[in-house]
């Protein structure tokens, strides 16, 4: 009975897949490949043909659904054989001695389950595996979407600033057209750095000398090698060659950093026309640069004062004693003074003092007296003289000269030096207090009360 019914069964599940099959031919046709395919993706995960046709007709087709509705609804369709042998899907099978029996035994569903879970498995580990390569892609392409956009910053960044530099030399040009940009010292040619450098050096009235003197030395022997050697941590060079321009001055006479000693400079070989040329360039700068006069006037002031304010013979104290007396009181405070001060000299740079003299004794930088708004200009002389007896005599031959440091002059504005040629580099732009004319006018008509600056300057050689 089992089995008749079971050929009925499957008699009956078979054709109406063979009707359903036949009447959708017409409308599948074009779809017989993609079934076929589907098909057999299917059987090779364990499933027979029919039931893997049932199972995509279901659900439309779809392979994902089709799996899991095989999964979860086993194995509806059997093609019992009728050999007397079941198969592992199909929940009827024929004994051998003709009677049917329910295959729902432990062993056939254990067989079932075990293939359902190995199944499942299988599907697992792999979209585990196509998750893993799809975030490994993605990495991938992040990390590699990341060193672009870096790239692309650095290039973005690098063309900007080339962009940026070219509109300022496009925009230099067209706002500056004559204007070019300086090359670098380097870039002369060695008579051109030669006569920089000693322009550079021209202010520095102590170091043109002391380059001068040791070139001028080197030419008359030029053999001597104990001349060929500078030392630049010495105190004397740092005293009167630690000028702007100095080394650069005597690399392009080819004196260069020693290899043991970075700091100091040797003589490579000796160039005849180079050390002309810097000779020559040397000695012009003595005759013709203002900068090189007023700071040379300003080193022979200080020696010389120096040497007034040390003197203590009793003449000197005689004579200063002489001044002082003419002085008037000096007011006390809060009697309505005013403090004026009086500088030894201006500083124009570090090497105006030549400390290589005879004498040790440096000069007061200033001094400082009060005195009222009725006092007058030669009281303040009177009051110099009390320091050294000279400064008046100087003052008043014009040899030395009185500014104002509270007030500039202009170059065309020179007034009362007495040269006529309107350079007031002789008074080293202050304006000059004429003590021929001011010397009885009061300190409030000269504008050096309530607040005198006053400075002794030589008169430019």
């Amino acid at each position: 009975m089992f089995r008749r019914l079971a050929d009925r069964v499957n008699d009956a599940v078979s054709n109406a897949a063979s009707s359903l099959s036949n009447n959708n031919s017409n409308n599948n046709i074009n779809n017989n490949n993609n079934d076929d395919a589907r098909v057999s993706e299917l059987s090779a995960m364990g499933f027979r043909e029919a039931e893997a046709r049932h199972a995509l007709r279901v659900v439309n087709g779809d392979m994902t659904r089709a799996t899991e509705w095989l999964l979860s609804n086993g194995s509806p369709v059997g093609t019992g054989t009728g050999t007397g042998t079941g198969t592992a899907g199909n929940p009827i099978t024929i004994s051998e001695t003709g009677t049917t029996t329910t295959t729902t035994t432990t062993t056939t569903t254990h067989e079932d389950s075990e293939l359902q879970h190995a199944i499942q498995a299988s599907l697992m580990t792999e979209n585990n595996h196509q998750q893993q390569r799809r975030r490994q892609q993605s990495q991938s392409a992040a990390s590699k979407n990341a060193g672009r956009a870096a790239v692309s910053r650095t290039t973005s960044t690098n063309n900007n600033n080339n962009n940026i530099t070219a509109k300022l030399k496009q925009n230099l040009s067209n706002t500056h057209p004559k204007v070019q940009m300086p090359k670098r010292l380097s870039q002369h040619d060695q008579e051109d750095i030669i006569m920089r450098c000693a322009n550079r050096v021209a202010p520095y009235s102590l170091t043109v000398d002391t380059l001068l003197r040791s070139l001028r030395t080197i030419q008359a022997d030029p053999s001597n090698r104990k001349y060929h050697a500078v030392d630049t941590t010495t105190a004397m060079f740092r005293r009167s060659l630690n000028a702007p321009g100095v080394l650069d001055f005597l690399k392009a006479l080819n004196f260069h950093p020693n290899y043991n000693n970075h700091k100091t400079l040797t003589l490579a070989h000796f160039d005849a026309a180079a050390f002309y040329l810097g000779i020559s360039a040397l000695e012009q700068i003595q005759q013709s640069s203002p900068e090189y006069a007023k700071d040379k006037a300003l080193r022979l002031f200080q020696k010389e004062l120096a040497s007034a304010l040390a003197t203590n013979t009793a003449e000197e104290l005689s004579a200063r004693t002489k001044f002082l007396s003419k002085l008037p009181s000096e007011p006390t405070k809060g009697s309505g003074g005013s403090q004026i001060t009086v500088e030894y000299g201006i500083i124009l740079n570090n090497n105006n003092n030549d400390n290589d003299t005879d004498t040790n004794n440096t000069p007061q930088s200033k001094i400082t007296r009060g005195f009222d708004h009725d006092d007058t200009l030669g009281d303040v002389v009177n009051w110099l003289g009390g320091q050294a007896s000279v400064i008046p005599d100087k003052l008043e031959t014009g040899e030395w000269r009185l500014v104002d440091r509270n007030r500039r002059q202009d170059n065309d504005n020179d007034t009362g030096n007495g040269n006529g040629n309107g350079n007031d580099d002789y008074n080293y732009n202050y304006q000059r207090l004429d003590l021929a004319e001011l010397k009885d006018r009061t300190l409030q008509y000269i504008g050096c009360w309530p607040s005198g600056r006053l400075a002794i300057v030589p008169k430019v050689i």
